[in-house]
């Protein structure tokens, strides 16, 4: 029983290894805020961003943007590569 136990929180923790959670929706023109590790490195479409000691990063999505957002994060020499599609937002255009 104890062996099982010890199993699952080592699998949890190893799962939580490249935990990341985000804050916006991604759309154009949106501001997403991200929390991982601390000492965790991230990469946003191959530009590195810098995380603060509480583990926030943050981010912009251009509003023409038209591909998908790769963020890479880099934990003990370990990379994990996530893959957020871009919706498209409706503008609201005025003419005078």
């Amino acid at each position: 029983m104890r062996f099982l136990v010890f199993f699952l929180i080592l699998f949890y923790n190893y799962k939580l290894l490249h935990a990341v959670e985000f804050k916006g929706s991604f759309k154009q023109g949106s501001f997403i805020i991200g929390k991982t590790s601390p000492n965790s490195k991230i990469e946003i479409d191959n530009k590195k961003v810098r995380v603060s000691k509480n583990g926030y990063f943050v981010f912009g999505i251009d509003r023409d943007r038209k591909n998908d957002v790769v963020i890479k994060i880099l934990k003990n020499k370990e990379l994990k590569t996530i893959i957020k599609k871009v919706y498209k937002k409706k503008y609201d255009i005025q003419r005078i």
